[in-house]
């Protein structure tokens, strides 16, 4: 294979991914805009914390439901076309939103909200594998989810300060919505589904990103893993619980924050804001290190075990840590900081959607990107819900919940640890007996 230049001259691969930031900051904008309004929606609509924490999670089973069929169109359509209808679909559930008059209608919205939102992250990852080089996957899959924690925390300002402005948590339903759809429209615009299809891309640009494979891109067709590969494979259920206990963790912080500041830790309207964006915003560092040292570290060796599993290590051991001390905690800056500390490393999981990339045909990527997103799915959905109840039952009280968060980041921690990161994701029985054959031979 040709060397590919060192310097390319145009760099529209990053501008593709600057539009994807974008989508996803207004993807979680959209999503954090109820946890953040919820103690003012679950006053207007006199929420028990049981209804709360299903209205929480009401979002995320369509969302789960979604994933591999999302999956599926962006393999068969391409991320163009598939970004498009799901934004202007999710910015329509989301403007509709604040116009709810209950808590049922409200929950109605949030399961429409949650299909169309499902096909956004496995979109990053069929990008992921078009447009950037096996050496610069990681950052690209840190970067566009670290929009998730950006996302989070300016949702906590632009929501309090429209709740403030207007005296209501319904304008920022409706502005965030429609402004989800003008950016979808201009994305869709500016996007192509492969650099060559793109007339920004210089030759040698299109060098650069071709010029280097992975363990799994240059699979033949014929030898393309089947369901029951992946089935059969350790690395594949490994991923698939350490993203699921990552979610759980993710998920719960982001639904039940604003509440515990508010209610727990006595916080208001402006402290709220500035408290959710200071936690949230942590996030955003934790993916940046996280990105550049898994790439960084990558370029310099090809123990790539030694590295991913050194990284997930120290992100499911420092998230239990931080989690497991919020019980004992009675002081709000120190919650923050602990929360704060507990966001950091569970962002480090942003690299889960490089692994696709680096570890699937690029074929699939697409459809295993959407199912690893099944597993995320699967822990928004809990988390909300049990952490409810878990409250509920406690009289108020959150630290069973915060127990039920450490747990989930030590199933994040062991799953990640089993994940090969030095062989496909799975391997067909073909390619199999062809390999055996030819030792044979």
């Amino acid at each position: 294979m040709s060397a590919s230049p060192t310097t390319p001259r145009s760099r529209v691969r990053w501008k593709i991914f600057g539009f994807l930031w974008i989508l996803v900051v207004l993807n979680y904008v959209d999503r954090a805009a109820l946890s953040i309004a919820l103690p003012f929606i679950s006053e207007e609509f006199d929420l028990t914390p049981e209804l709360q924490g299903l209205l929480l999670g009401s979002f995320f089973y369509t969302y789960l439901l979604f994933q591999i069929p999302g999956g599926f169109l962006l393999d068969k359509l391409g991320a163009r076309k598939v970004i498009l209808v799901a934004g202007v679909l999710w910015g329509g559930f989301q403007a509709v939103g604040g116009l709810a008059m209950g808590g049922v209608s409200l929950i109605l919205l949030r399961l429409g909200l949650g299909a169309a939102e499902a096909p956004i992250s496995p979109s990053s990852a069929k990008l992921n594998s078009s447009w950037l080089p096996a050496k610069e996957r990681a950052r690209g899959a840190t970067f566009v989810d670290a929009a998730s924690p950006f996302g989070a925390a300016i949702g906590g300002l632009v929501v309090t300060g429209l709740i403030g402005a207007f005296g209501s948590w319904r304008d920022a339903f409706i502005l965030t919505g429609i402004l989800t759809i003008v950016v979808a429209v201009i994305f869709f615009l500016y996007l192509r589904d492969q650099p060559e299809e793109h007339k920004g891309v210089t030759d040698d640009e299109i060098a650069y990103i071709r010029g280097e494979d992975d363990v799994a891109d240059q699979i033949d067709d014929r030898l393309l893993p089947k369901v029951g590969d992946y089935l059969r494979s350790r690395s594949f259920w490994a991923m698939m619980f350490g993203r699921l206990g990552w979610a759980t963790v993710w998920w719960g912080i982001i639904s039940w924050t604003p509440t515990y500041l508010a209610d727990a830790m006595q916080f208001d309207l402006k402290a709220l804001g500035w408290g959710t964006f200071a936690v949230y915003g942590m996030g955003v560092l934790g993916q940046l290190v996280a990105g550049y040292t898994a790439d960084k570290w990558r370029a310099a060796t090809k123990r790539y075990n030694l590295v991913m599993k050194t990284i997930f290590g120290i992100s499911g051991a420092g998230t239990a840590v931080a989690i497991f001390s919020l019980p004992a905690i009675t002081d709000g800056y120190a919650a923050l900081v602990a929360l704060g500390l507990a966001v950091f490393f569970i962002n480090f999981g942003g690299l889960y959607w490089a692994v696709p990339a680096w570890l699937a045909p690029k074929k699939q990527v697409g459809r295993i990107g959407g199912v690893m997103n099944v597993a995320s799915s699967g822990g928004g959905g809990l988390a909300p819900v049990v952490m409810g109840f878990a409250i509920a039952a406690s009289a108020g009280s959150f630290a069973g919940s915060f127990v039920f968060l450490g747990v989930a980041a030590t199933v994040y921690l062991v799953g990640s640890l089993l994940i090969n990161f030095e062989r496909p994701l799975a391997t067909s029985r073909l390619a199999l007996s062809e390999k055996e054959a030819s030792l044979r031979s």
